[in-house]
């Protein structure tokens, strides 16, 4: 198994992180909408490999939960990420290169509970590894900042 779960729940930790810190800094929008966004692609491209498939090799959510649909392949929240696949491809594409860039609050919130609802449909399915310090080796986990 790849690592891509891996991956997705790194990147939901620092999107939380970045969320929590938009009252004071709103440069924080980016960051969290672009990990927010890596997740679910990391999670789409998990679960196609994990039924056995290989995943589309770009950034666009359709692709992959097209090749899930094709193959009948049922996720939580497929019609709801179908229907953000737009706003989440832009998420990726302008968020950290347009200075106009600016998401709303509630689509960040909404993508959050998918994301966690496809979490619960990999859990159900597999162990995500753990992630430690050996798989880091420059550097501490939590140390590049104090966010409790």
């Amino acid at each position: 198994m790849s690592k891509l779960f891996s991956l997705a729940k790194i990147n939901l930790e620092h999107a939380r992180m970045d969320f929590r810190k938009l009252a004071d800094d709103d440069c924080y929008m980016e960051t969290c909408c672009f990990a927010l966004q890596q997740c679910i692609e990391f999670q789409l491209k998990g679960i196609v490999e994990l039924h056995g498939f290989e995943y589309a090799e770009n950034h666009e959510i359709r692709s992959n939960l097209n090749i899930l649909n094709r193959n009948n392949i049922e996720i939580p929240c497929e019609k709801e990420l179908r229907h953000m696949a737009g706003t989440l491809y832009q998420w990726e594409t302008e968020s950290r290169y347009k200075d106009s860039f600016v998401a709303a609050l509630e689509d960040i919130k909404e993508v959050f509970t998918y994301a966690d609802k496809l979490f619960d449909y990999i859990g159900d399915r597999i162990q995500i590894t753990e992630v430690s310090e050996t798989d880091f080796p420059d550097k501490k986990l939590g140390s590049a900042g104090n966010d409790g």
